[in-house]
């Protein structure tokens, strides 16, 4: 007999069905219901999918903004740099200009600025590269004032505003440098410009005038001026040292014409007389303490020394040596004559004037003898550290062997004077220091000198300049300002004194004839994005 059941089971007894057999739909349900869940998680996996599309967009268009906003610093930046520079190491401004400025700085610096750079504030720039566009705005106002006497030293504040976009955009990323200007204007002293040659010359001469003559500059570190030559060549190297004479003498009121000879010998401390002064050294010394050093006649050799802690110079002319030793640490100066020893609890001025022509300068040693040598065949320091020296000659000054300031260094070829406190001026006027008749003049480097001379001062000729000899290379760390140059095949590097770039120069230096501006120095101080 059929069954509608496996033989080995049987029936639900008593006819009896599991519980829930008779329900319909919870499964369905269940699936509905996953079903939403799913569908909810998807459209919010699509909706946060499209928001982070959205927002990563966002994040690199505002990117692309804040990159166009940086290159609108940069080309802001770039754009005053090229300004400057073109502008030139040195522009003449008016005495008008300068007075009116003197007298208001807040409402004259912006004339001041335009008359020296040739353009004035504010400067604006807009541009675009592709879908990058930026607008840059850059202010500077005056936020420091120094007077010198001869000259003003300036510290600006300049500001650059850029606002950068991309594309369509209408929103804007914005971003803003801070940076500090450093300017000199008026008669500025002469170690603040690094090279002046006093013959007229266009853009173009001026740099076959350099590769001709082997003039070059070597690489380093920001400095003062463009090491090029000035765009004039009038107004600069003065022709006297008036004042650097009336200072060394302790004359408070000096014109050549009043300083007849019987006053000169009172000043030196000579017999009254009415005949001229004999040549020979002479220290200055009065109540009030010690001058500086003046030399009647032509000197054979000046020899510069370093002797313990004390610094050295010896004259010797044709009547014989002196020597002048002293100490600033010990405020202690001795002067040996041909006829007697001085001594004194007190230190000389800085300042030499020799009214006449120096046939040999150099460095040289100290023997414990107390004897001093010329050296030619070695590098010594021969200016003592804090020591600054003026040598202002009226005639030739011949460089015979290697002038370095203590504390110099070298490193990759290039000297550096930031561990030194020492300064060295020699000026050749080609004026008499008395009378102003004229004189020879110039500076020029020994045929005998060493072929790697290096000279650490800042040299500046009413004549030219020249190098004798040949297949020397001539290292000047300072600055070399000369009526003509002639350089006779041999090389000449010049590397500005970088200590100026804090726009600080010593107290003796000649200054220009005419009002000068320039730019010292251009510091970034801050970058700030919004």
């Amino acid at each position: 007999m059929s069954s509608i059941f496996s033989p080995r089971t049987r029936p639900w007894p008593d006819g009896a069905e599991p519980a829930g057999r008779g329900r319909r739909g919870t499964a369905g349900l269940a699936v509905v219901l996953l079903l939403a869940v799913f569908s909810g998680l998807g459209l919010g996996t699509i909706w946060l999918s499209q928001l982070y599309i959205k927002m990563n967009a966002h994040r690199k268009f505002s990117r692309l903004a804040a990159y166009a906003s940086e290159n609108g610093l940069k080309r802001g930046l770039e754009d005053l740099e090229s300004w400057i520079q073109a502008a030139g190491p040195l522009s003449p401004i008016s005495d008008t200009r300068l007075g009116d400025f003197r007298d208001d700085p807040k409402s004259g610096f912006a004339a001041l600025l335009e008359e020296g750079l040739h353009a004035g504030f504010p400067r604006r720039i807009s541009e675009s590269d592709g879908s990058m566009g930026w607008e840059t705005l850059a202010t500077c106002v005056p936020m420091g004032l120094e007077d010198r006497g001869p000259y003003l030293r300036i510290k600006a504040g300049l500001n650059i505003v850029s606002s950068g976009t991309w594309g369509r955009l209408s929103r804007k990323k914005d971003s803003s440098l801070e940076a500090s200007l450093g300017i000199l204007a008026g008669r500025l002293p002469l170690p603040s410009i690094p090279l002046f040659i006093g013959e007229e010359m266009t853009e173009a001469e001026k740099a076959g005038f350099l590769e001709a003559n082997g003039i070059s500059f070597p690489a380093g570190e920001d400095g003062l001026a463009a090491p090029v030559i000035p765009a004039t060549g009038k107004g600069l190297i003065p022709k006297g040292a008036d004042d650097l004479v009336a200072k060394a003498l302790d004359i408070h009121i000096f014109s050549p014409q009043d300083l007849a000879p019987a006053k000169l010998r009172e000043v030196l401390g000579l017999e009254p007389s009415t005949d001229p002064v004999p040549d020979g050294v002479y220290l200055i010394r009065d109540d009030l303490g010690l001058g500086g050093v003046f030399v009647q006649g032509d000197i054979d050799e000046m020899v510069l020394a370093i002797s313990g802690d004390a610094q050295v110079i010896v004259f010797r002319q044709a009547l014989g040596e002196w020597r002048l030793e002293f100490n600033p640490s010990r405020s202690r100066t001795e002067f040996l004559t041909p006829e007697a020893v001085f001594a004194y609890d007190l230190v000389p001025l800085g300042i030499i004037i020799v009214n006449g022509k120096i046939a040999s300068l150099g460095g040289g040693v100290a023997a414990a003898d107390g004897s001093v040598a010329m050296v030619t065949d070695r590098e010594v320091p021969a200016i003592l550290s804090g020591i600054g020296l003026t040598i202002v000659s009226s005639d030739r000054i011949t460089l015979s062997s290697h002038l370095i300031l203590q504390g110099a260094r070298w490193q990759d070829g290039i000297p550096y004077l930031k561990d030194s406190r020492s300064e060295l001026v020699i000026f050749s006027t080609g004026r008499d220091a008395l009378t102003r008749e004229a004189r020879q003049g110039g500076i020029s480097v020994a045929e005998n000198a060493p072929d790697d001379l290096k000279v650490q001062a800042s040299i500046t000729s009413g004549g030219d300049f020249e190098i004798g000899g040949s297949g020397k290379t001539v290292e000047v760390l300072g600055a070399v300002h000369a009526a003509g140059f002639a350089g006779h095949g041999n090389s000449l590097r010049i590397a500005p004194d970088r200590r100026f770039a804090a726009g600080d120069f010593g107290e003796n230096a000649p200054f220009t004839v005419q009002p000068q501006f320039a730019v010292y120095s251009l510091k970034v101080l801050a970058w700030r994005e919004f």
